[in-house]
């Protein structure tokens, strides 16, 4: 069965990219910004919105990683929690 079907499945596969993106921009801090953000400085407010700087891909990398460093004790439960799932319970 396909991941996207199967709901554990998805949540392993949504866990595993918040992961690695927040991985990624413990590494390289300015992987995931674009152009625009970097040239006005971190907080300063600009004529386009945060939204229209972080678009596609590289925006849903960037909210991912956002989510793995700002909640990452709850990622870490949620993986040690999917990990029991899929080692005990899953058959």
């Amino acid at each position: 069965m396909s991941a996207l079907f199967d709901f554990p499945s998805l949540l392993v596969v949504l866990l595993l990219f918040i992961c690695s993106t927040a991985f990624l921009r413990s590494l390289y801090p300015s992987i995931f910004n674009t152009a625009s953000s970097d040239s006005a400085g971190p907080g300063a407010v600009t004529g386009s919105s945060v939204a229209a700087q972080h678009k596609g891909l590289y925006g849903l990398c960037w909210k991912a990683s956002r989510v793995g460093e700002r909640l990452s004790p709850v990622v870490a439960v949620s993986c040690v929690v999917m990990a029991f799932h899929l080692l005990f319970l899953k058959e």
